[in-house]
């Protein structure tokens, strides 16, 4: 799709009632309001390049929002605008698609909403997303101007209802994706781990032929964020195990080994990718098994309290342990 970009978002309002030290504020609480999302906007482009439909989407984690916004542009692609068809689209299908398997096993905290022109035209999970998240969405469409300026809507809208509030927006960029002229896809990824952020980038050509497209790349974005994120906690869960701060019959020893095997369907996913499209790296591509170990490296220091603490009540005998 010409004309093509987004940027995937990881979010954070604090909403504080201004009169909070006087009385309650919105939760009936002094405490402020706290609503948390990742957030992605899809415009599906024409062949003239101009936008047909544009969707929002907002999820609990990165990865579940960028497939999400995959499979909407793979079945504009395949077969046309999503909305007001004759066989509606079904949305269902594409949730429990892209939460199947680990994410629907051990992630309770799932939930999605997506959204056009501010309405919810679907929403699923086992979690509740904050329903200031729908606030601001209603707030970004009347404004038509820019995301950044939905806050101040809300503002002013929670201000003709009679409370004063404000309202502290932080964001983050986790994904950019952009469609060049010449039709590669650049795809920056930006990497935030327990002691530092980098960033890698990778860029989609055509193959033999082929052009690459755009819901390959938001696919394969998901993998390497999705995988990422496992590559740590299973490392991070596996260094647990065998410090025997956990039982191997455990639910997280479990995770740990799940998660393992989602890394190696996440590899396969990302080589298939390289096997439809021209990609190149800059800098190397991310290798999960050298994030596993550094996950464990940073649990050996980050344990070593709680191992100490352990060794000092007696569950641990100072003189078996190795390290």
């Amino acid at each position: 799709m010409k004309n093509f970009n987004t940027t995937l978002l990881r979010e954070k309002f604090v909403i504080r009632d201004a009169f909070a030290n006087k009385g309650k504020d919105l939760t009936g609480e002094k405490a402020p309001v706290i609503a948390m999302s990742n957030r992605m906007v899809i415009p599906l482009i024409n062949r003239d390049g101009s936008v047909h439909e544009k969707f929002v989407i907002r999820a609990q984690n990165m990865h579940t929002c960028a497939r999400m916004a995959a499979k909407i542009v793979q079945e504009f692609q395949d077969t046309g605008p999503i909305l007001n068809r004759q066989v509606p689209f079904d949305w269902e299908f594409a949730w429990l698609s892209i939460t199947k398997g680990y994410e629907k096993q051990f992630n309770p905290n799932r939930w999605i909403a997506v959204y056009n022109k501010g309405r919810v035209v679907y929403e699923a999970g086992d979690a509740e997303r904050h329903p200031f998240l729908d606030i601001i969405e209603q707030c970004d469409a009347r404004n038509q101007d820019s995301y950044e300026k939905a806050v101040s809507v809300a503002e002013d809208a929670f201000k003709q209802a009679g409370r004063l509030v404000t309202i502290e927006h932080d964001s983050n960029i986790a994904l950019v994706i952009t469609v060049e002229n010449d039709g590669e896809i650049r795809n920056g990824v930006i990497v935030r781990g327990p002691n530092r952020t980098t960033t890698f980038n990778f860029i989609a050509r055509a193959k033999r032929g082929t052009p690459a497209k755009v819901s390959q790349c938001l696919s394969a974005a998901a993998a390497f964020l999705e995988g990422i994120q496992l590559a740590f906690q299973a490392g991070f869960l596996r260094q647990k195990e065998l410090y025997e701060l956990i039982s191997p019959a455990s639910e997280e020893a479990a995770k740990a080994r799940e998660a393992g095997q989602k890394l190696g369907r996440l590899n396969g996913a990302i080589q298939q990718f390289e096997q439809l499209a021209e990609v190149s790296y800059r800098p190397e591509r991310p290798d999960f098994s050298e994030m596993m170990d550094a996950a464990k490296e940073f649990a050996k220091t980050a344990l070593a309290d709680e191992i100490q603490r352990r060794v000092e009540s007696g569950d641990i005998d100072k003189n078996e342990w190795v390290t």
